[in-house]
């Protein structure tokens, strides 16, 4: 009896690993992206995370970067500072969009977490430096000084830029970064000029009794003028044009009851 032979067809298999091989073409969602990066080792993750942005159209990129940015802090949350620089390295313009994304993702973000982020986006992205600053400014506007400063740190060639895209996002804040200055001098670190300008921010809002925020926002009020910052005077008044004499027992007179001035009954 003769076998019949049998011949079992090949099937040739395609294995797509995610996170390597998966390009997205259209505007990435958070669950799209949280889903390629799930396996992604954590050494890795940066990486992937911005492979996944190669082949988006370029007027979906900011909306993208930062929606990849969530889904990598969803993964992986220690990971995010460093997804914030492989994704803004990717797509530099989007760096503004991704700072504010990763910084909001803290329902109240801490000053460390902005100062990293901000950090970040500013070391990858040089020339968006003044862009992240106002973005983030508007965003977390309490943290108006750790932004700066870090961003400054990160690019210091783009001081002047920096200093101007904060009191664009803060308009409030330029009378006393103004201030700052001329007491300082032209060689202040923005670190040191804006440090001095929150000092004066604090005051004016306990003197016009309203929140600081509403000052740096232009007013303490809606349709109201910026509130000034305070001037530092001399901490004494000058005494009248004259001769000046020493006060001795020999130059004062005692005045005896009833005499002198007679002051009303109140």
């Amino acid at each position: 009896m003769k076998r019949k032979n049998l011949r079992v067809p090949v099937v040739a298999l395609t294995v797509f690993t995610i996170g390597t091989s998966v390009a997205f073409t259209a505007p990435i969602e958070t669950s799209a992206a949280r889903a390629a990066l799930r396996q992604a080792p954590a050494a890795e993750l940066p990486a992937r995370a911005a492979r996944l942005l190669t082949s988006v159209a370029e007027e979906d990129l900011a909306a993208s970067a930062a929606n990849v940015v969530a889904a990598a802090h969803a993964v992986r949350p220690a990971a995010t500072v460093a997804v914030v620089g492989a994704v803004v390295r990717q797509v530099p313009a989007a760096a503004p969009a991704v700072a504010v994304k990763a910084v909001t993702l803290q329902h109240k973000p801490k000053a460390e977490w902005v100062d990293q982020v901000a950090a970040a986006a500013a070391a990858a992205a040089p020339k968006q430096a003044a862009a992240i600053v106002e973005a983030l400014c508007k965003a977390v506007p309490q943290h108006y000084v750790v932004v700066a400063s870090a961003v400054a740190a990160a690019v210091p060639q783009a001081r002047d830029e920096i200093l101007a895209a904060l009191t664009r996002a803060l308009p409030g804040l330029q009378p006393f970064v103004d201030q700052a200055r001329s007491r300082l001098g032209p060689e202040a670190t923005v670190a040191a000029l804006l440090q001095h300008a929150n000092t004066m921010v604090t005051a004016a809002a306990q003197a016009a009794r309203t929140k600081p925020e509403l000052v740096l926002a232009g007013g303490p009020g809606t349709g109201s003028g910026p509130v000034p910052p305070p001037t530092y005077g001399p901490p004494f008044t000058p005494l009248p044009p004259g001769e000046v004499t020493t006060i001795t027992r020999s130059t004062t007179r005692v005045a005896k009851p009833g005499e002198g001035r007679d002051y009303s009954t109140p």
